[in-house]
């Protein structure tokens, strides 16, 4: 009888050692993960840049939308051609943090750009939004 109770209680000590490594290990020593990205806005901004940003899974909902404001505020430099425009919006609505909002907000200052493009913006939404449910 005597015996149950140790190993019951050993089994008890384990557990909870256990269990208090896997929440520090696991839960609270979560340390911010470092971006596979860097633009670097001394050397210019770019297509590059955009495409850097929207192909990285680890983009915030704010990296996105930053980097959005930015290429629309320098838009006038970057003489982005009509493949380039589709490729934009379409990582975009594809991204896992980008959310209704920006990917709307995206296609109309591109539609007001190049209103010529309508149908093919929208394609290009709705192929990126395809592509992310079947994800």
């Amino acid at each position: 009888m005597e015996t149950n109770v140790i190993v019951i209680v050993g089994s008890f000590v384990v557990v909870v050692v256990l269990f208090i490594f896997a929440l520090f290990k696991f839960v609270l020593s979560n340390k911010p993960k470092s971006r596979d990205y860097d633009i670097d806005m001394s050397g210019g901004f770019g297509v590059e840049s955009v495409m850097m940003v929207l192909d990285s899974s680890q983009s915030t909902l704010e990296d996105l939308q930053e980097t959005m404001d930015k290429l629309f505020a320098e838009y006038d430099s970057l003489e982005l051609n009509k493949l380039q425009i589709k490729n934009i919006l379409i990582a975009l609505s594809l991204h896992k943090n980008a959310q209704k909002d920006i990917i709307i907000e995206t296609q109309k200052k591109f539609r007001e750009k190049h209103p010529e493009l309508e149908m093919e913006l929208e394609r290009s939404v709705k192929k990126g939004l395809d592509a992310r449910g079947r994800r």
